[in-house]
């Protein structure tokens, strides 16, 4: 049996970092992935979401944490050249204004252009869930569930499904 492929969105490594108040899900997360029961990554797209020196110099500890870094969408200017980076998949490309159109109407703000290059990415790696705390994802997980079977989850309650199960 595999042990399931959780991505994370920079929300979590953001709330871990500045020790906010869900900080403590975040470590359930990591302990989990240090017992070897669940396999987590962040896409690169995560260096455009934390810029600032402070956050960023913190991506330098991802392997101690047990998070893989992942390669993420072909975009000018964001390209390196070291095997991991993919062109993005027409359909799901597609989708964006459809899905920045649903956000608008639930009363989200949609996913910008490095919100979608993280689940793009996690879509064409196959991964088993994307986790995040972003309404502008959540208020679409029934579409992407439909039409990619991306998978979309608050960290609370996958550690909720995934703790009832075992």
């Amino acid at each position: 049996m595999s042990i399931p492929k959780l991505t994370l969105d920079t929300n979590l490594l953001i709330e871990y970092w500045k020790r906010q108040k869900k900080m403590d899900i975040v470590e359930s997360l990591l302990e989990l992935a240090k017992l070897g029961k669940v396999d987590l990554a962040v896409t690169r797209r995560i260096r455009q979401d934390i810029p600032k020196p402070e956050l960023s110099n913190r991506l330098n500890d991802l392997p101690e944490l047990q998070i893989a870094e992942t390669g993420s969408i072909i975009r000018l200017g964001y390209w390196l050249l070291d095997g991991r980076e993919m062109f993005g998949d027409e359909t799901f490309n597609d989708f964006l204004p459809t899905a920045v159109e649903l956000a608008k109407q639930r009363g989200r703000t949609p996913p910008d252009w490095r919100d979608w290059d993280h689940l793009h990415a996690h879509y064409l790696l196959q991964r088993d869930v994307f986790l995040t705390w972003d309404d502008g994802i959540i208020c679409l997980s029934k579409e992407l569930i439909d039409n990619f079977d991306i998978n979309v989850n608050r960290p609370e309650e996958y550690l909720r499904i995934f703790n009832s199960s075992n």
